[in-house]
């Protein structure tokens, strides 16, 4: 007797009742694999739409980061012109606390220097968040 005869001898022969339980098992195995397609088609959408959402966040994020920076170097450099505009008027004066005024001007300009337009950065969500609240707006 052959390995395949002995094998198909202990085999049960399969009853009306087990090929149709067999073929529902297969049914309900092709039913369930196209429930989890389905659903995972449906993450990954959804996945897709929220990678889409973040990524625009992160532009306008971005973006309004870029021109609050433009915004406070602009302000900076102002600051400085304003202060180096008056320390040539003290320079030149012939006021009795010209001198004073100088000293006063030079302390200015360094403490101005001194500080950082990133000292007090927060995260960028609170920033954006403090802007919106503040009614303020930036021209783009």
């Amino acid at each position: 007797m052959s390995a395949s005869s002995a094998v198909e001898a202990l085999l049960p022969k399969p009853s009306p009742a087990m090929v149709v339980d067999s073929f529902r098992l297969v049914v309900t195995s092709v039913n369930e694999w196209v429930t989890v397609v389905a659903q995972e088609q449906t993450q990954r959408q959804e996945i897709r739409a929220w990678e889409k959402s973040q990524l625009e966040i992160i532009h306008v994020q971005r973006e309004f980061l870029l021109t609050a920076l433009d915004k406070t170097f602009d302000e900076r450099s102002e600051n400085f012109r304003r202060l180096f505009d008056q320390l040539d008027v003290a320079l030149v004066s012939d006021r009795d606390d010209a001198a004073a005024q100088v000293s006063d001007l030079l302390g200015a300009i360094t403490d101005l220097a001194k500080t950082s337009p990133f000292k007090d950065l927060k995260s960028p969500i609170l920033a954006v968040q403090e802007f919106l609240q503040s009614g303020r707006v930036i021209e783009l």
